[in-house]
């Protein structure tokens, strides 16, 4: 996990509280500056999220996981020596270079990120199709900022910070989250499954117009072939085991098991596949507290008897954790993302207690729900 930031129509000088914003997402920071644009970025597993291709003309900032890696290098001609290490900007730099603006119908996984072409003095973004990784924007007094939090974007100087009281209102009384408002009325979310494209104007309007188009369907996806109810049941399982293999690149991994299907389902998948890479077993991360030994109440006797069942059975550690003040706190300054805010505070309990144990990469409880684009050869797998 990465967070990104840039302006267009300003410097990194005026970058420069926007980068300190995200302070808290890596401890690595990488930064490019050319005057009239900038991009930064913060990380701390190694792989940076920052690439410039001078040969191209293209510079890049992505918060980004690039799934069915294989049959993309093939695609854009990525020598097989380099694609153990490849990083995941760099494939989309190249996915830019070969499609342009096309380029998001090419990729799979999760992403938010911008390009930015330096011939056409114009600024692409994307985020991906379900809007896993975030991306906030403002274009305010000649400037057009961007970042992965609402905090970085108002952070950059000339960014107002006026309530948008029509969506705090909405979002008090009915909990709805917008695709594109946030609390704040100059702060905006770049839809799910969209791009946006600004081309830089005349001196005294530098960051442009910005241009939204949409860049995925859910009618885009290939029908399936027609099969037997059990042909469709294998398939849907080898989906599911290479969406479960994508995200065990990298590591420490750890996974989330509360006791329900999906979250049970892909734990196993993921220790089965980590053992026949010859890796450690991965820490099963639980909402659950620990009683210390104690009889759970009655309520959730079935919950701690599932997770102990699953952690059994695969030679699991349960790592178990429990909300605190602070947690909630720290949720309600969210800019109204969270339309479930009980299972929100549980599933930052499981974020925090993974980070303490050094693991960045830790699947949700609702992996097994996300919708895959196809059931035919070229997926969507974005089950995290």
């Amino acid at each position: 996990m990465a967070a990104i930031c840039g302006a267009l129509g300003a410097g990194g000088q005026s970058l420069e509280a926007a980068r300190n914003a995200l302070a808290g997402y890596g401890s690595a920071c990488v930064e490019w500056d050319q005057g009239n644009v900038a991009f930064a970025g913060r990380h701390d597993d190694g792989e940076s999220p920052l690439r410039i291709d001078r040969d191209a003309g293209l510079v890049a900032v992505a918060d980004a996981r690039v799934d069915d890696r294989h049959t993309l290098c093939d695609t854009l001609g990525v020598p097989p020596a380099r694609r153990a290490r490849i990083a995941d900007v760099e494939l989309i730099l190249r996915a830019f270079a070969k499609w342009g603006a096309d380029c998001p119908r090419h990729l799979l996984g999760d992403y938010a990120f911008c390009v930015w072409d330096v011939a056409r003095r114009a600024l692409f973004c994307a985020r991906d199709h379900i809007g896993t990784r975030p991306f906030h924007y403002a274009l305010a007094n000649g400037r057009f900022v961007f970042a992965s939090t609402v905090e970085s974007v108002l952070a950059a100087p000339g960014v107002p910070d006026a309530l948008d009281e029509t969506m705090v209102a909405t979002h008090l009384g009915s909990a709805v989250v917008s695709d594109t408002r946030t609390f704040f009325r100059a702060v905006r979310k770049l839809p799910p499954g969209h791009a946006l494209t600004i081309e830089a104007g005349r001196p005294f309007d530098p960051a442009g117009t910005p241009r939204l188009e949409r860049h995925w369907l859910p009618e885009h996806a290939p029908l399936a072939p027609r099969a037997s109810d059990d042909a469709y049941a294998e398939q849907c399982l080898e989906l599911y085991r290479r969406s479960v293999r994508d995200r065990l690149r990298g590591g420490p991994v750890g996974v989330h098991v509360s006791g329900g299907l999906d979250s049970s389902s892909v734990a196993v998948l993921a220790a089965r596949e980590l053992r026949s890479q010859g890796r450690s077993p991965p820490p099963a991360f639980t909402w659950l507290p620990d009683l210390g030994g104690a009889p759970p109440r009655s309520a959730h006797a079935l919950e701690y008897a599932l997770v102990d069942a699953i952690c059994a059975q695969e030679g699991l550690q349960a790592c178990h954790g429990a909300p605190t003040p602070e947690i909630v706190l720290d949720l309600t300054r969210l800019d109204g993302a969270l339309p479930n805010v009980l299972i929100h505070v549980n599933e930052e309990v499981v974020q925090r207690n993974a980070r303490a144990r050094g693991v960045r990469r830790c699947s949700p409880a609702g992996a097994a729900t996300s919708a895959c684009r196809s059931m035919g050869g070229d997926t969507g797998r974005n089950c995290c």
